[in-house]
Order: structure tokens, then C-alpha cells, then sequence
């Protein structure tokens, strides 16, 4: 024990902490010193929005202040990824680049060694015994069912197939002849005793399936039906000493790190879904022992493939089994590991699919899996009806509800702009409601104007004095009148829902602000954002405090966003989502035409063509006063640049700063 002792201590101090728990959270940069070994993130036991796990890296241990979790690397490997104390040590020692010494003892006591063994071994001969009685003895099912479903005498060896026999005592006196006990033989689970105290064989007229563990350890059995009469199916091994159900996986023992064609690893459902892959080249394919996938089974199949594709039956029981996973795998995922799903025909099982319809058509299903968000939003949608706004109301709430399972906050982020865009489609929005709201306010303008004319006699050429003053009157450039609408609807966005900051990160991440009263209030509510849910009315107070003035007022007072029903301080939450993604679109859009606009300029004065500058800048100068709706004096007398003019304007509607040009 005490060379155990030692070898542990060795490995903790070769070991970084941090390394191995990075891996499961993300670090709180500003809550952690990297430099004297503190780290923090949101606790990975428990749900939490502020981080209270802390890793000590120099100590080695970790605690939650939250859910009081603590442990070391050995521990941390235990709880997160089910492993008993032997793998979990195994696994750290790899990643330290130490071997096990050979006297390494595990925590298992000498009688448990003894009965495992034992258990093993008495599973070795009963699949030997089911072996040689399929090849000698085979009934009339059995020879039927190999025939027509597996065809195959490398598939038979591969897989160590036999066959239980009809009759209540077969293996039963066969292993008492083999010396061992009546109460060794029970605890196998291989035979049962019944109410009157008689023992009899558990498989019986089945074909058998040995399970195999990741030490290549046969530790329990399945089998399948000859009978249409039978009460199951198939049958498995009940829970014993060595075999735990919802932790072993069949078929993992072949798995084979070299990469197969199509994909890396597919999940089905039973063992016969299994061989059928297998006979078409699909070699590195597993089966939970049932249709319910738990999560060691998960961890198991994420620690073979970061990206696995299930292909469950395509019946009730089939989509029951996915939408439990997908719920089971949301908290779990990660930028490195996630779920795909392979949808089959209705009432088929791989198994079916490849007899009837060839390999072929259960490549093309496999090739073109779903992903998470996608099995999720089928399940939430499918068959409903979401033409009225409560039921749009309870289907927004549902996907945030879901979207808070995710621990990762990036990939919760990203999450929730798929959920976006597919919920845009369902509700058939139009991606242009903040232009829609403009052109209608624009036309209603007009409206009101010519109705004014016919009483009072305000010329279109002499505008008012409040005119000349207002933002639409001003002097300034149309792109600088336009940004300023934009800017500050995307201040209004923020301020009415905070959150939204986080959602759509990646693009105002992009945004350059061209006003700095509009930008300085933008910075100041990303510095009170907080994880922390607070009300609108205190959120705004606290703005108003940081900024020194009432900013909501003087922000809904710009032009037509005063009367944007978007933009009203109590829209909900996913209306100011779709104004706020339109918004960000055209800016950025906007942003990349002047930049490709200003890159072409100098490209031309670099190459000295002072002609085709000068084009260049009027026909730019033509577009800025057209947008103004000035006046342009005479007609073109240069026909050059008449259709310079023309090719500008193609260029920005065919948005040519989707791709930018090389250099």
C-alpha cells in the first residue's frame, strides 16, 4: 500500500490540475490569477450562473463554494466521466506520460478479484458451450435466421455467436461438471432459480450475443428470440457482480481507432443493427443494451468519438430513445463533443433498411445526419400550429427554458442564434421589418404632406427652419444619417433587453460606431451587463447614473425610432431580437461596401489612373446626393460616367462584399 501511496503522490505533483479540469469548464478570466495557480469557473456539478468552483493548481485540489464538490484530479476524473479509481488513475497517468508500476494495487480486495475471476470465467465456457452447440446442433430457427440475416461464417466468429437450446437444464449441467457450485453459477446470472427452488438455464431456443467490456472481458450475455411466442425479444444479462447495463456498450471491444469511411462512429440500437452495419464495412459501430442511452453509456461513446451519429429505429420507441438523448446530451455537449442523428424511415431499423432496400440507401441516410439543435426543434415543433402569438409566446419560452441547460456560454450563444434563425422561418418574418417600418413611415409622411399642401402653401424647394435643423435636414452625409439611426436603435435594443448583448457578441463585436455620444453610452452597457438577472427599470437607472443624463429619452426622441413599435421599451424579448439581427446586418453590410468602396479607391491611385479616379469619385458623389433625393442639375454629358454609375449600383445590389476581393 504504501508504494500506492507514493506512485499517487508522484502522479499529482506531475499532473497540472487546471489541464485536466480545463477540459470540462471555462475559466473566469477576471476572477482568476493564473499567476499564483487560482483558477475559477461555474461549478461543473451543479447549475450556476456565477463562477464558485475553485482550482487550486498548486495544492491540487478543487472546491465549489456552491455545492461544497472537492477533490483532486483522480476525484474529478471519477465524477465527471464515471470511472472506477483504477481508469481514472490510468487515464491521468497517460496524460502525464507515466506507466503504472507493475506492483500498482487497485482498490478491489482480494475476494473481489476472486469472485470476478470466477464470474469471467464461467461466462468464457458458457459462450464456448453456446458455440459448439450452434455448429453441431443447430435447430431448424437457428439454421433459418443465420441464413437469412446474417449470412456470414467471419461475421459468427467475429461476434462469437451460439445458440441457447431448448430445455431447461443445459448449461446448467454443464457447468457443474465443470466443478463449479450451484450458488457461483446463480451469481453469474447465466441461470436463475424459480419459486419452487429449481434452477433453470435464463437462455433458452436464442441466438447469443456476448458482451464484451473494454478489457475484452465477456461479462454478460444477450439473446435473441427464435419463437414468435417468446414473452421478450431479447433478453440480457440481469446485474451482477461484472455486469452493469447502462455502463457497457455492445461491441466496443472492436471498436478501432483507424478512421472508416463515411463516418467515425454510428450508434444504433440492437445487436443485430450492429452486424448489419459491420457486413457493409461499417465496422466501428456500438449499441447501448437498450433503447435508453444513459450517461455513462454518453461518456463512453463521446471518449470513442467527439462526434458520433446515432441511427435509432424509425418507430415510436426509436424518437422516444433520441429526444431522451438529445435532452441527456444538452448539458453535457461541448465546442469539442456533440451528438449527430441519422432519422430512418418510419418503422425501419438499419438492419431493415440495408435488407430491403440495399447498403446504399443507409449510406445516403448516414451521410446527411441532424444536428442537436435540429432533433430538438423538430420534437418542440413538429405537428403544431404557431400562426397565433401565444402559441409563438410559449414556444419562445420553451427554447429559453431549453437553452439554459447548456453550461457553455459560447455555445449556448450559438445555440440560441440556430434556434433564431429557425424560428424567423417558422414564424415567416420578414428579415426587412425595420426597413418595412421605415418605408411605411415614409409613406405616410408623404401622405400627411400632400394633404397639408392643399391648405397651406409650404413649397417643396423652402424648407423650414426646424427642418434645417432636424438630423434629416442636416448637411451631413446620408451614411452618417443612416448610421445614426442605426446606432441608436442598437443602443434601444440593449437597453430594453440587456441580454441581448450576449446573443449577438459576435456581431457587435464587428460594429464600428461613427458617433461617440452613441458609443460611449453602447460601452457603458456592456460595463453593467451582468449574469446576474435585474429588472429594466433599475438597469436604466444605473445607465442613466453611469452616463450622467436621461438616456432613454433623448434616444427615443430620434426621428422616426420614436414611434417603432420594435423599439418600444416593453417589446418583447424575441421581437427586439428580429429588429435588432436586421439592424446589425445592414450596419455591418454597410460598413463593408465603404471599406471595399475605399480599398478600390486606393488600389486606382496606387496604379496612377487618374482618369478613372476621378470617375470613380463622381459617380461615389452621384449615389450620395441621389440617396439625399437632390436634384441632379442637367443630364450626363460624360457617358462613361453615366455608366460607371450604373456598374456602382450593381455592385452593392449584388453585394459583392460577401467576398472580398484578393490582393
Amino acid at each position: 500500500m504504501a508504494s500506492t501511496n507514493t506512485f499517487i503522490q508522484e502522479l499529482r505533483a506531475k499532473v497540472s490540475l487546471s489541464e485536466v479540469v480545463g477540459k470540462k469548464v471555462q475559466w473566469d478570466n477576471r476572477k482568476s490569477n493564473q499567476n499564483s495557480g487560482n483558477f475559477w469557473a461555474c461549478c461543473p456539478f451543479h447549475d450556476e450562473k456565477t463562477a464558485s468552483f475553485k482550482v487550486d493548481d498548486i495544492k491540487g485540489f478543487y472546491y465549489c463554494f456552491g455545492c461544497h464538490e472537492k477533490g483532486d484530479a483522480i476525484t474529478f476524473l471519477r465524477k465527471t466521466e464515471n470511472l472506477d479509481f483504477l481508469s481514472a488513475v490510468k487515464q491521468i497517468a497517460a496524460l502525464a506520460g507515466i506507466e503504472l508500476p507493475k506492483n500498482f494495487e487497485g482498490k478491489k480486495t482480494p475476494s473481489d478479484e476472486l469472485i470476478s475471476k470466477t464470474l469471467v470465467n464461467l461466462h468464457n465456457i458458457a459462450v464456448d458451450f453456446y458455440k459448439n452447440y450452434l455448429k453441431k446442433h443447430p435447430s431448424t430457427g437457428a439454421s433459418e435466421f443465420l441464413k437469412n440475416r446474417i449470412a456470414s461464417q467471419k461475421i459468427l466468429e467475429d461476434f462469437q455467436l451460439g445458440f441457447a437450446p431448448e430445455g431447461k437444464k443445459n448449461l446448467y449441467d454443464y457447468l457443474c461438471r465443470q466443478g463449479y457450485d450451484p450458488e457461483s453459477i446463480l451469481s453469474s446470472g447465466l441461470c436463475a432459480r424459480n419459486d419452487q427452488g429449481e434452477i433453470f438455464d435464463r437462455f433458452r431456443n436464442r441466438i447469443i450475443f456476448p458482451i464484451i467490456n473494454q478489457r475484452n472481458q465477456i461479462v454478460g450475455l444477450g439473446g435473441r428470440a427464435l419463437s414468435n411466442s417468446a414473452k421478450a425479444k431479447y433478453l440480457n444479462s440481469p446485474e451482477t457482480e461484472i455486469f452493469h447495463k447502462g455502463k457497457l456498450l455492445f461491441n466496443q471491444n472492436n471498436f478501432g481507432r483507424q478512421k472508416q469511411s463515411k463516418t467515425e462512429l454510428i450508434v444504433v440500437e440492437g445487436y443485430m443493427d450492429v452486424i448489419a452495419l459491420s457486413k457493409i464495412g461499417f465496422k466501428n459501430c456500438v449499441a447501448p443494451l437498450g433503447t435508453a442511452v444513459t450517461s455513462d453509456q454518453l461518456q463512453k461513446i463521446w471518449r470513442l468519438s467527439s462526434n458520433p451519429v446515432f441511427a435509432f429505429d424509425g418507430d415510436i420507441s426509436g424518437e422516444r430513445a433520441l429526444v431522451r438523448l438529445a435532452f441527456l446530451a444538452l448539458p453535457l455537449i461541448s465546442p469539442e463533443k456533440t451528438i449527430l442523428a441519422c432519422k430512418l424511415p418510419t418503422g425501419q431499423d438499419p438492419d431493415d433498411i440495408i435488407s430491403r432496400f440495399g447498403s446504399e440507401a443507409l449510406v445516403r441516410l448516414l451521410e446527411k445526419p441532424k444536428s442537436l439543435h435540429e432533433i430538438i426543434w423538430e420534437h418542440e415543433t413538429g405537428g403544431k400550429n404557431y400562426k397565433t402569438p401565444e402559441n409563438r409566446s410559449l414556444l419562445e419560452s420553451r427554447i429559453n427554458s431549453i437553452l439554459k441547460n447548456i453550461k457553455n456560454t459560447n455555445l449556448r450563444s450559438h445555440f440560441s442564434s440556430a434556434f433564431f434563425e429557425l424560428k424567423r422561418k417558422l414564424f415567416s418574418l420578414d428579415e426587412n421589418s425595420f426597413t418595412d417600418s421605415k418605408s411605411e413611415l415614409s409613406f405616410l409622411s408623404h401622405k400627411g404632406a400632400n394633404n397639408r399642401s392643399k391648405t397651406n402653401k409650404i413649397y417643396p424647394n423652402q424648407a423650414t427652419s426646424g427642418t434645417r435643423k432636424s438630423l434629416l435636414g442636416s448637411r451631413n452625409k446620408p451614411n452618417h444619417m443612416e448610421s445614426r439611426f442605426q446606432e441608436t436603435a442598437i443602443i434601444l435594443s440593449l437597453i430594453n433587453h440587456p441580454d441581448l448583448s450576449t446573443h449577438f457578441a459576435s456581431k457587435l463585436s464587428e460594429i464600428t460606431f461613427l458617433f461617440k455620444d452613441l458609443e460611449k453610452i453602447y460601452n457603458n452597457i456592456l460595463a453593467l451587463a451582468s449574469p446576474e438577472e435585474i429588472n429594466h427599470h433599475d438597469f436604466l437607472e444605473r445607465l442613466n447614473e453611469k452616463c450622467g443624463y436621461d438616456v432613454y429619452t433623448k434616444l427615443i426622441s430620434t426621428g422616426h425610432l420614436k414611434v417603432n413599435p420594435y423599439l418600444k421599451e416593453f417589446t418583447s424579448f424575441g421581437e427586439t431580437q428580429l429588429i435588432l439581427d436586421d439592424v446589425l446586418t445592414r450596419k455591418i453590410a454597410k460598413q463593408n461596401i465603404l471599406q471595399e468602396l475605399a480599398d478600390a479607391q486606393e488600389e486606382i491611385k496606387e496604379n496612377n489612373d487618374e482618369a478613372l479616379t476621378w470617375r470613380l469619385v463622381q459617380a461615389n458623389q452621384f449615389l450620395h446626393e441621389a440617396q439625399r433625393g437632390k436634384a441632379i442639375t442637367g443630364s450626363f454629358q460624360d457617358k462613361s460616367l453615366e455608366q460607371d454609375v450604373k456598374e456602382i449600383k450593381n455592385l452593392i445590389k449584388d453585394e459583392i462584399w460577401i467576398k472580398k476581393k484578393s490582393k
